[in-house]
């Protein structure tokens, strides 16, 4: 976390999409997608009408997964 922190704004959101595809979820018009990048957890919040990431943060405390967690289907047999 400390080498993406030190990146600048244009390699952070490089470096994400780098990363492994989780999830995604719509926030606002907005989707917003979920990566692991090594050890911790990287957002891009992406406009679908402008076709343009607009923001990007990453964190690692995975609490702050919570908003994906309604996305997730089970099979119940």
């Amino acid at each position: 976390m400390e080498e993406y922190d030190a990146l600048d704004d244009a390699e952070k959101a490089g470096v994400i999409l780098q990363g492994e595809f989780l999830a995604d979820r719509e926030e606002n018009g907005l989707m917003v997608q979920l990566y692991r990048v090594g050890c911790f957890y990287g957002e891009l919040y992406y406009d679908p009408l402008a076709n343009k990431i607009l923001r990007w943060r990453a964190f690692e405390d995975t609490r702050q997964l919570g908003p994906y967690l309604a996305h997730i289907r089970f099979n119940a047999r």
